[in-house]
C-alpha cells in the first residue's frame, strides 16, 4: 500500500485531533496542519502556534500547511517553521471558500499564473540555505479545468517535494465527481511527484486508485478518513467497537478540558459526526438526536448507543 495522509480541513484536523487520531488508528504517515496564514505582521497567532507546536506533534510526521499569496510573509513562516525542526512546509493552492479565494489566496491564486510563477521564484531564491521541502496542495484552476495546463508548467519548473492535486476547480468546491481525465493530464505530466486525493472514501476506492495510479507517491484523504478512522485498521468487529468508543471519548474529554461551555463543545464534535454518522447507517433517530442534543452528558450517552448498534466492518 503506498504511503496516507491525513489531509489538513479547518477547524476538524486540529493538533488534538491528528494526536488522538495517531493514538489510535493506523493509516497516515503524514499528518498537515490546517493552514497557517502568515502575513504583513510577522507573527503567528496563539491557536497556529499551537498547531507547530513540538510537544502537541510528538510521534507523528507533521506538515505545517501555509496559505498565502506574497512570497516574503511565505519566506518568514517557512524560517520560523524548520527553527522549530520541520523539515517539509506544504503550500496551501487548494481551498476553495470564497472568503479566501476574494484574497487571491488558496485556489484563488491559480486564476493568477504569471504572479503564481513569480511568487515560487521568489520563494525558491529566498530558502536557499534553508534545510525545508516545499510540497504543494492543489485544485486545477478557479472556472475552468483548462487553466491546469498552465499551472502545472509552472509547478514544472520547480523543484517541488510533491505536488497533491485535488482534481476539481474552486467552484466545484466538493460537489460532482472529480475530474478524473485531469487527474490523468496531471499523473502523466508532472516533472514533481504526485500524491492523490479527492473522494477516497473505502478500500475498495484506496484499491482502484492505486491501480489506476500505480507511480503515485501517496494518497492523501480528508472526508474519507474523518468519516472512517478505522478505514486501515484491521481486527475483529469487537476491537473495532471498543477503539471507536475511545476515540471519540478522548476526543469529547480533550475537547471538555479546552474549550468552556457545552455549545462550543457539540458544535467542535457535531463537525466530526458530519462526516462519521453517513457510513454507520445508524439511522435517521440517532442522526436527529445527536443533531438536537445540547448538553455534553446526554451526548456522550448518545454516541455511545451509536457505535454499540452499528457494525464497522462494512468499508
Amino acid at each position: 500500500m503506498k504511503s496516507i495522509y491525513l489531509a489538513p480541513m479547518e477547524g476538524v484536523t486540529t493538533h488534538i485531533y491528528r494526536r488522538i487520531f495517531n493514538k489510535y488508528y493506523k493509516g497516515p504517515g503524514k499528518f498537515f496542519t490546517p493552514f497557517l496564514s502568515p502575513n504583513q505582521t510577522k507573527s503567528f497567532q496563539m491557536k497556529e502556534l499551537e498547531e507547530i507546536d513540538n510537544e502537541k506533534n510528538a510521534g507523528m510526521t507533521t506538515v505545517p500547511q501555509l496559505l498565502c499569496s506574497n512570497a516574503e510573509h511565505f519566506i518568514w513562516a517557512c524560517k520560523e517553521i524548520t527553527a522549530r525542526g520541520y523539515k517539509e512546509v506544504n503550500f496551501n493552492l487548494g481551498c476553495p471558500s470564497n472568503t479566501v479565494v476574494t484574497k487571491k489566496k488558496g485556489s484563488g491564486f491559480l486564476f493568477y499564473p504569471d504572479e503564481l510563477d513569480a511568487f515560487f521564484d521568489a520563494v525558491f531564491t529566498g530558502i536557499e540555505g534553508l534545510n525545508v521541502s516545499i510540497s504543494v496542495k492543489t485544485r486545477l484552476g478557479k472556472h475552468d479545468p483548462k487553466e491546469f495546463v498552465r499551472i502545472l508548467e509552472i509547478y514544472n519548473k520547480y523543484p517541488l517535494k510533491e505536488l497533491i492535486v485535488h482534481p476539481r476547480i474552486q467552484k466545484d468546491f466538493y460537489k460532482g465527481e472529480i475530474r478524473r481525465e485531469w487527474l490523468d493530464h496531471a499523473y502523466e505530466n508532472s516533472k514533481n511527484p504526485i500524491c492523490i486525493n479527492g473522494d477516497i472514501y473505502t478500500r475498495e476506492d484506496v484499491k482502484n486508485t492505486e491501480e489506476r495510479y500505480p507511480d503515485a507517491e501517496a494518497l492523501m484523504l480528508g472526508r474519507g478518513l474523518i468519516a472512517r478512522p478505522y478505514l486501515f485498521d484491521e481486527g475483529d468487529v469487537l476491537k473495532d467497537r471498543e477503539r471507536f468508543k475511545a476515540f471519540n471519548a478522548e476526543l469529547l474529554d480533550e475537547y471538555c478540558k479546552r474549550m468552556s461551555g457545552d455549545f462550543s463543545i457539540l458544535c467542535k464534535l457535531k463537525e466530526l459526526w458530519f462526516y462519521m454518522l453517513p457510513p454507520l447507517n445508524a439511522g435517521k433517530e440517532a442522526e436527529k438526536r445527536l443533531k438536537k442534543t445540547t448538553k455534553v452528558s446526554e451526548y456522550r450517552c448518545i454516541v455511545n448507543e451509536i457505535i454499540e448498534s452499528v457494525a464497522l466492518d462494512d468499508r
